[in-house]
């Protein structure tokens, strides 16, 4: 059993603490090519909401996370019926920042279930094709009241490790799979200026990579949305 020494609670349904950021490479290792796009500057944005980051999207508060895997998750246990994700490696300690619990996963399942509801090309009906992702680290940092303020998922570590996704973590994974394309290329020109679409068009015509401005905390510091490198 795992002791986080951490009085974990469970997350109120209504707040927005919850956030999710995407795997970035460190800083300066590619070119960025998504400089001089239009950002919102940082001041007088709302503390403490939980933000989740994965491959090539995020900073997400929940409630956005939500909508986008909604959006573009649809049912997925339902098409995947034997989907698992296999954690493992769970671990407190992380010697530079201690409230961060690491772990990792290798998804194995079956397109098999029910046909994948596509929110762009429709149904899509079910192949039998097995997933078997590349193994993925894994991350919640935890609040000094216990309360998990950030998630990170879709960091692959080691693509040699089996592979149907196309080196892939997270859903774009299962979009390989399923024959669905995700560029979640780092730096990729073309995904910043499909990822900025939202910011420009009515609320709630595309699912978002990365939430806005004003609802990302202030204690999240880093400047780089989506896909930027």
């Amino acid at each position: 059993m795992l002791r986080l020494g951490l009085p974990v609670r469970a997350l109120d349904p209504t707040s927005r603490r919850v956030v999710v950021s995407a795997v970035r490479p460190p800083q300066g290792e590619a070119n960025r090519p998504c400089e001089g796009l239009p950002r919102q500057p940082l001041a007088g944005r709302p503390r403490g909401r939980l933000r989740l980051p994965w491959s090539g999207h995020g900073p997400l508060c929940k409630e956005d996370i939500a909508e986008t895997l909604k959006s573009v998750g649809g049912d997925i246990q339902a098409s995947f019926p034997d989907l698992e994700p296999n954690a493992f490696g769970f671990t407190a300690d992380d010697p530079i920042e201690p409230n961060r619990v690491w772990y990792f996963v290798r998804p194995r399942g079956t397109f098999s279930g029910k046909p994948f509801k596509h929110p762009v090309v429709g149904d899509i009906e079910a192949t039998g094709a097995k997933v078997v992702a590349p193994t993925e680290a894994r991350s919640m940092v935890f609040d000094d009241e216990g309360k998990i303020k950030h998630v990170s998922v879709g960091y692959v570590v080691d693509r040699f490790t089996g592979d149907t996704t196309g080196g892939k973590g997270a859903v774009f994974g299962l979009y390989h799979v399923m024959g669905q394309e995700i560029d979640a290329t780092i730096g990729s020109p073309v995904t910043c200026f499909l990822q900025r679409l939202p910011d420009f068009l009515p609320e709630g015509t595309l699912p978002r990579s990365y939430s806005k401005e004003e609802d990302i905390p202030a204690w999240w510091t880093d400047e780089r949305r989506g896909a930027d490198a």
